[in-house]
């Protein structure tokens, strides 16, 4: 039953404000050489150099650049090249280094190849300045062997728990420094409108709040004890701006981003995490109107640096400058690329390969096609975040003082990511959890492979490669097996991703088991490598389901995938499905333990989950876009909503309150509910607040995501869940491009899944 009351919020002063007014104007301190003594250390620095030391300082090289071979030769050692290493480090003294040697290194190894880089940069050049040396940690410190790899962002953002990003966070920093690793290129803060889109499994999803509390979490993680300290990395926020938005899907897709989506949208992420402390910003590859975002002035410049006040590096991404010539034809050559994206605010360019950008930046600066205090600006940046990092004191750590990578608590802290993510999304008559007694057919491609589980960026850049993997961690089957023990359990391969292999033979095979289990999945792949052309689940996956289900045996569903690929033709075959994400090293065994009841599920999802790939909307859509055949608005058809998840104990919501029916400008005002498990086992319940905007001239969203806790309940426990809430959660963009209340009705919703939500109408007048 929905509950409506009226309450009147009543603001005396007139309420709109500007973009500016938005922004928090002092930031935390991120540092203790955050100071005005190292701000004149720097201007001090600048003033010293050389043009072609400061160009140095704006280019960042691959690793292999510096090492024997060709760059993208295969290596299982890492020796430098005496000749590229003395043009690069020495003679150029390049400011920033990135990428692996070709192989996850130990710790060890990692120290000895980032001593020699930053013992040769302070000891053999001029101003004796060290390297700003970068990677993708974005699941754990990925590229650093026998680390954890952690389930990736989307999974983490299903377990609705910041305080879980944060838990990850820490650590990777910890095992990413005990590496000589300070800067760390994640997390993601794109917003995924497009399922489609293949870095969807790298984002937390499509919701800004979401996205921002999770990114926010994660950079406290990384950053509490500040950046000088030897256990905290530097963030690089990705990718400015729009990334997660391409009209087709596709990864660096042309995206269509009108002024005020991306103010309402896009931007708020990236502005959270500047106010949180974020000294990197990555520039998206794309385009947005057309525009490449590496030469949008308006982005990086007026919005990001000037707007935002960030005060730390803008970084392109890999050979994007070099892109702007190749693929987006914005210029006709390097030369000309360089000019427009550094005059648009780029600080460090990611030139991957060799050194001619620097002689470019000199050559552009010497003819006044990029001015000297545009160059003194970016390497001020660069040199600011290296202060702050303490590098010219500490630039490595001893890989000795590091004892704790991959150890028992954090596989544990793993664990404990890859369980609460896991999101229960149908269980046909309670035929989950499993009983140990049960006869168990365990069979499809997802479920017996830890490169699946693990995804991409998991020791290797696509993740497919088996040479290193952990010969401890348990595929799904394997974590099974261990579980009932292997008598009880029969695998058989049944698929690959697009091929049968076996199918007939584990239909033959359930026929002599009490439940079926299938795992459906994806390829593991990034970027350019994860396109697809059809967001269905590939047709022999769905086959097999088929076919098990012709058994009458009761079938599972477990999905181990990054993005929602539909599932409509066999949802109605199966009694229960578990969306698993790409959980990392520790899924096999967290989705045996929620199969089984050791967890249980409380993971809710991050985005919609459509049920036609032509019918893709957020949940935040216009109630214009769900107007169906036949005139009516039951135009939107989720196989699932964003913020839904099944649990196997029960919840009952009451007592909906908001303690005032007045609202001044400076007042805050409090939203409380009672929340009870009222089933027969212990659970965690995720309660969601949204609002909506009734009437609005720029056309309201169905609804938005304002907050949201997870609370812990045992058997028959009640809890008081409150929120405190302002006149900045009633704000949204009016077509002035400005964020604004206006006079009028909004609907306040709250509970544990969007089907079940209790709503509470107030009104907004303004005062004279």
């Amino acid at each position: 039953m929905k509950i409506l009351i009226q309450i009147i919020i009543v603001f005396l002063i007139f309420t709109s404000c500007n973009n500016h007014e938005q922004i928090v104007e002092t930031q935390i301190k991120i540092s203790e050489f955050q100071t005005d003594e190292t701000e004149l250390k720097i201007k001090k620095l600048v003033s010293k150099m050389t043009l072609k030391e400061k160009a140095g300082q704006m280019l960042n090289i691959g690793l292999p650049a510096i090492l024997t071979g060709d760059y993208w030769d295969v290596r299982d050692s890492a020796v430098f090249d005496s000749i590229k290493f003395k043009k690069f480090i020495i003679d150029y003294a390049v400011g920033s280094i990135h990428n692996t040697p070709g192989y996850p290194a130990f710790k060890e190894d990692w120290h000895r190849i980032i001593k020699k880089i930053q013992d040769s940069a302070m000891q053999h050049t001029r101003l004796k300045i060290p390297v700003l040396y970068g990677i993708d940690n974005i699941h754990g410190a990925n590229y650093v062997n026998e680390s954890v790899i952690f389930p990736h962002q989307i999974a983490v953002a299903a377990t609705w728990n910041p305080e879980l990003s944060k838990l990850g966070a820490k650590i990777t920093s910890y095992e990413s420094r005990a590496a000589s690793l300070p800067w760390n290129f994640n997390p993601n803060a794109d917003v995924a409108v497009n399922p489609l889109w293949g870095r969807i499994a790298e984002s937390y999803g499509e919701d800004p709040y979401l996205i921002s509390e999770m990114t926010n979490a994660y950079i406290e993680g990384s950053q509490e004890e500040g950046l000088q300290s030897q256990i905290s990395t530097a963030v690089c926020v990705k990718h400015f701006l729009g990334y997660g938005a391409g009209k087709n899907g596709k990864d660096r897709a042309n995206a269509l981003i009108p002024e005020n989506n991306l103010r309402q949208y896009f931007l708020p992420p990236f502005e959270k995490a500047i106010q949180k402390g974020a000294m990197g910003v990555m520039v998206s590859s794309n385009a947005v109107n057309g525009i490449p975002c590496h030469i949008n002035k308006y982005y990086i410049t007026d919005i990001l640096k000037e707007e935002l006040g960030f005060k730390g590096v803008v970084i392109s991404d890999f050979s994007d400058v070099e892109f702007l010539v190749e693929a987006h034809q914005s210029a006709k050559d390097m030369r000309e690329a360089t000019k427009l994206a550094v005059n648009a605010g780029l600080d460090l360019l990611m030139n991957p390969y060799d050194a001619d950008i620097v002689d470019i930046i000199v050559e552009l600066v010497e003819t006044g096609d990029i001015s000297m205090r545009r160059i003194d600006d970016a390497v001020t940046r660069i040199l600011r975040l290296k202060f702050y990092l303490n590098l010219f004191e500490n630039p490595y750590t001893n890989p000795k003082d590091y004892p704790n990578v991959g150890n028992e608590k954090h596989i544990k802290a793993n664990y404990q990511i890859a369980s609460e993510s896991i999101t229960l999304l149908k269980n046909k008559g309670n035929i989950l959890p499993l009983t140990k007694a049960s006869k168990i057919v365990v069979t499809g491609y997802a479920s017996n492979s830890i490169n699946i589980l693990n995804g991409a960026w998991s020791r290797s850049f696509l993740g497919r490669d088996t040479t290193y993997n952990d010969s401890s961690k348990l595929t799904v089957v394997q974590a099974i097996e261990k579980h009932i023990g292997a008598a009880n359990v029969t695998y058989v391969e049944g698929t690959d991703y697009l091929n049968d292999v076996n199918s007939n033979l584990a239909v033959s095979k359930a026929g002599n088991a009490d439940i079926i289990i299938v795992c459906v999945g994806e390829i593991p792949a990034s970027e350019k490598p994860s396109d697809i052309n059809e967001l269905e689940l590939p047709r022999v996956q769905q086959e097999l389901v088929e076919k098990l289900a012709k058994t009458g045996k009761p079938v599972i569903l477990v999905m181990v995938q990054g993005r929602p690929r539909i599932i409509k033709d066999i949802e109605p075959l199966v009694d229960g499905i578990l969306m698993a994400y790409l959980p990392g090293q520790e899924g096999g065994r967290a989705i045996s333990d929620v199969l089984f009841g050791k967890i249980n599920p409380s993971g809710k999802l991050p985005y919609t989950y459509p049920k036609y790939s032509g019918n893709a909307l957020t949940y935040y859509h216009k109630k214009t876009d769900i107007r169906d055949v036949n005139w009516g608005y039951d135009g939107f058809y989720p196989q699932f909503e964003f913020g839904y998840g099944l649990s196997y104990t029960t919840f009952e919501y009451s007592n909906f309150h908001i303690n005032k029916d007045t609202l001044y400008r400076s007042d805050q005002f409090n939203v409380s509910i009672d929340v009870k498990n009222t089933g027969k086992i212990k659970g965690k319940e995720i309660v969601e607040l949204y609002l909506k905007d009734m009437v609005a001239i720029l056309s309201p969203d169905s609804k938005r995501l304002i907050r949201f806790q997870k609370v812990d309940l045992e058997v028959g426990e009640s809890k008081t869940v409150n929120f405190t809430l302002s006149l900045n959660d009633l704000k949204s963009i009016d077509i002035n491009n400005n964020w604004t209340v206006e006079e009028g009705e909004f609907e306040l919703q709250i509970g544990g899944n969007p089907s079940e939500l209790k709503t509470k109408k107030i009104f907004f007048i303004k005062g004279n």
